[in-house]
């Protein structure tokens, strides 16, 4: 399905009386997870919520998931009001919610514990656990060097004036290479057991690549890139406090990101599953009658 036939065919779900109530379902229970988010500093927390988003993008589509973003911003914010209000975060809110729907909207339901050969399942694990090992010393070796380059650069640029030298005092510190070096090993060593447990099965392959893609892009853009920018341009903080800040909020999404991933293909599959299954019984049942 095109991306704009994606758009189509989610907003045409809006006349469905089960999208509204599916939707405003998980959108109640999103907003109840943002309540018990877990606060690392004033600008950044956990969270839980994005669940709720992803699976209204999955079942209904981008352009769902893009209102459904907007209604959970506005309404969390008028039941827990954190901070004063900026339409840039409820736009923030709204794409990544979008984001989800292009990325799931058409995955074909798979079960993620199925396909396993019981007499072979033991020493597959073991093999899967081994490589990704491997694999993830591997990443965290590359990116440790990249980063000790990285740090051996800035550390002369530390009495640099202006933008050079604020930039090069975050990064001079050693310890970033360590914390670079076991982000490394996290992303390689997990990912690699995700795709490699999957890929015994096409569909459940290509849907584990289009949640572990989709999750990057949206800690990429949203987190990483637009957040900052909006906390920038709405006078929430300065642009020498986000930059002191940046690595923090860098780390944070680093090693919650995968973590995220996983925590979405144990959850998202088995609920689209679910739908499906359910609702084309219902159908059936409908047709027989």
């Amino acid at each position: 399905m095109s991306i704009l036939g994606k758009f189509k065919s989610s907003a045409l779900e809006l006349k469905n009386i089960r999208c509204i109530v599916l939707t405003g379902i998980l959108i109640a229970l999103d907003i109840v997870l943002k309540m018990f988010s877990i606060k690392i500093t004033a600008d950044l927390k956990i969270t839980f919520a994005y669940l709720a988003l992803a699976a209204i993008g999955m079942l209904f589509g981008p352009t769902v998931g893009f209102l459904s973003g907007i209604i959970t911003d506005v309404i969390g914010f008028m039941l827990s009001p954190d901070g004063g209000f900026s339409p840039l975060f409820t736009f923030i809110e709204a794409i990544g919610a979008m984001i989800y729907g292009l990325f799931l909207y058409d995955m074909k339901p798979t079960d993620l514990f199925s396909g396993k050969n019981k007499e072979e399942g033991k020493s597959k694990l073991l093999k899967d656990i081994l490589v990704s090992v491997c694999v993830g010393i591997a990443a965290g070796a590359v990116i440790g060097i990249i980063f000790w380059a990285v740090w051996v650069n800035f550390s002369v640029l530390t009495e640099a004036e202006g933008m050079t030298g604020k930039i090069a005092k975050v990064f001079a510190d050693s310890v970033i290479v360590y914390v670079a070096a076991i982000i490394g090993f996290l992303y390689g060593a997990i990912f690699t057991f995700i795709i490699r447990s999957r890929c015994g099965n096409g569909s459940e392959f290509r849907n584990s690549l289009r949640i572990i893609l989709c999750k990057v892009c949206i800690v990429v853009l949203c987190n990483l890139i637009m957040t900052p920018a909006a906390m920038i341009l709405s006078g929430y903080t300065t642009l020498d406090s986000t930059i002191a800040g940046y690595p923090l909020r860098l780390i944070k999404n680093a090693v919650q990101c995968p973590v995220d991933c996983v925590i979405m293909l144990i959850i998202l599959p088995p609920v689209l599953l679910a739908y499906k299954r359910h609702f084309s019984r219902i159908g059936v049942k409908k047709t027989a009658a």
